[in-house]
């Protein structure tokens, strides 16, 4: 099981952490919106654990398009034809790429929004819409799908046959387990989405900085308060065995894990 650790950017030698050597900024960010204090610093760490999540979703999507590649390679046209097990499997990454690939740019929930459309090409928007098509109109909610530009993905038919002696109804339904030219230009898209991530890292985690230092020199029980809310690596993980590999790491300090690391001074 992967776990992806976030930490927060570099903050001031003002903020006395004594017995606390990591604090949990998403923790500690609740503590204060339930006392309506600092909301601005507050929406600040909000968005930059967005950005590690997003990232994730992303990343698993893309991942999942990857096997799909792999396993399609490896099978024969009979494999891909029929309902297996191939199939099924096909069908259910294919799937879950649509959805961390909707969940990540344009669906709404409790996570800040913070991938627009305004810095993508027509041909990356035109994918993004054909994916939200695809997601509204097929995945999320029962159609067709017409509007794909490889053609719907689900077809049906009522089929009255008739033969010398009766009458017979029956359904014929044609599902695509998943759009195989869609799929590689979603890849492409999935890598200009990370790229854009990627790119506001900084700006978010400075804004974190920024605030927290802000904040910690206007409210003076501020900085006493973080080390109530220490990062427990084993909690987090949910199990010691999840836990061993990044908490060696955060001991040694060079965290392979963790995304968005900005260097903090020792305080």
């Amino acid at each position: 099981m992967a776990e992806v650790h976030r930490q927060g950017a570099k903050a001031g030698s003002e903020i006395q952490m004594k017995d606390a050597r990591r604090v949990d900024l998403v923790r500690w960010s609740e503590h204060l919106s339930a006392q309506r204090r600092h909301p601005e610093l507050v929406k600040a760490i909000a968005r930059a654990a967005a950005a590690g999540s997003i990232c994730e979703d992303l990343r698993t999507a893309l991942a999942s398009l990857r096997l799909i590649e792999t396993r399609q390679k490896e099978s024969t046209r009979e494999d891909i034809r029929t309902i297996n097990d191939e199939t099924t499997i096909t069908g259910a990454l294919f799937t879950q790429a649509v959805i961390l690939y909707a969940r990540a740019t344009f669906t709404t929930g409790r996570r800040p929004s913070l991938l627009g459309e305004a810095g993508l090409t027509d041909e990356e928007r035109a994918t993004h819409d054909e994916v939200k098509l695809l997601r509204n109109g097929a995945i999320g909610h029962f159609g067709r799908g017409e509007g794909l530009q490889d053609g719907p993905l689900v077809r049906e038919a009522v089929i009255l046959s008739f033969t010398r002696r009766q009458r017979q109804l029956g359904v014929y339904i044609v599902r695509a387990q998943h759009k195989a030219r869609l799929a590689t230009r979603l890849i492409h898209l999935i890598k200009v989405r990370l790229r854009e991530v990627a790119e506001r890292q900084n700006a978010l985690f400075d804004k974190v900085d920024r605030l927290l230092s802000e904040a910690v020199k206007s409210d003076p029980v501020l900085g006493p308060s973080l080390p109530q809310f220490q990062f427990d690596v084993e909690s987090f993980c949910g199990s010691p065995e999840a836990a061993r590999r990044p908490h060696a790491q955060l001991e040694a300090g060079e965290v392979e894990d963790m995304d968005y690391v900005i260097s903090v001074p020792n305080l």
